[in-house]
């Protein structure tokens, strides 16, 4: 999995060998923003996630088992009740 700092370092890396390619500042300036624009949207088209993101997905998964595990324990309550009750 590549994490945001990976995507950072790999965007800024080819940023960087794009924008030395050129000629002069005012040009390097302007293609900046773009270059870096094209390249996340790049990476995003192949599906790459953030750390960010990952760690949104994590958090999400660890509330859902939280959430599963605390339905388990009350249906055994229930269970348990309904079989004192018989």
């Amino acid at each position: 999995m590549i994490t945001e700092m990976d995507n950072y370092s790999t965007l800024k890396e080819i940023r960087d060998r794009l924008l030395s390619l050129l000629p002069t500042d005012g040009i390097k300036t302007q293609l900046q923003s773009k270059i870096d624009a094209t390249l996340k949207s790049a990476f995003e088209e192949l599906g790459v996630l953030t750390q960010e993101e990952l760690d949104q997905q994590v958090k999400v998964l660890e509330r859902a088992h939280n959430r599963i595990d605390e339905l388990e324990r009350t249906l055994v309550e229930l269970e348990t009740r309904v079989g004192k009750a018989d």
